[in-house]
């Protein structure tokens, strides 16, 4: 199998399988719409609470459709035959979590720009806000696709991709939200925040595909 056949494959999983964007989607307009009943109504609250509630929803969504990145091709098979195409695992676990990004994960920078402006942030904050979450995005992706390797195959393996994913996507998190934050107060250091979840997403890149091959050599093994 090819490189591109892979692609092509793995992006009509994502819509006729897991429905797409649409469940990361309302997952993450779940989390939004819920999170102002515990900080409470105050506008000055919600505008210092937006930044990092609207990327962890985004971190949250991210894992939302992680466990079945590489599940089913452990129950199925296609593990093997993955092995046997000639493409490496760690080529093969990179390619899937583009597809997923881009078929899946689109909605996130935009969720997070309306997300942004619904909290109270300014429209400077909000478009430097979801500039973040565009350029963490597939970071956040390929670091679940790492812990959903490590867990393919496990019963109930939602909650171990959780507990991997979510340390290691913090400075991601990070990057993002305190752009949004510095656009906010004015400081002049959103950019280098924005320079910060690009460079983890650029590393997360590199480094978590390699991981999630050697996963499942391992578990082929």
């Amino acid at each position: 199998m090819s490189a591109r056949a892979l692609f092509a494959r793995e992006l009509r999983l994502a819509f006729a399988g897991g429905g797409g964007p649409a469940g990361p989607a309302a997952f993450n307009l779940a989390a939004l719409a819920l999170a102002p009943l515990a900080i409470g109504p105050d506008t000055a609250t919600l505008a210092a609470a937006g930044p990092g509630v609207i990327t962890f929803a985004a971190l949250l969504a991210s894992l939302q459709g992680a466990e079945r990145l590489f599940g089913d091709d452990a129950g199925d098979g296609t593990l093997e035959l993955y092995a046997l195409s000639g493409l490496s695992l760690s080529m093969a676990a990179l390619i899937k979590a583009l597809a997923f990004t881009i078929a899946v994960f689109w909605p996130a920078p935009l969720l997070a720009g309306l997300g942004g402006l619904a909290y109270g942030l300014t429209l400077e904050a909000s478009l430097v806000l979801a500039a973040g979450i565009a350029l963490a995005a597939p970071g956040l992706v390929f670091i679940a696709a790492f812990a959903g390797a490590l867990a393919a195959g496990l019963r109930r393996a939602g909650l171990l991709i959780a507990l991997i994913a979510a340390p290691l996507q913090a400075p991601l998190l990070v990057g993002a939200a305190g752009a949004a934050r510095a656009a906010m107060d004015g400081t002049g250091l959103a950019g280098p925040n924005l320079m910060l979840a690009l460079a983890a997403s650029l590393i997360a890149g590199v480094l978590a595909p390699l991981g999630a091959g050697a996963a499942l050599r391992a578990r082929l093994d």
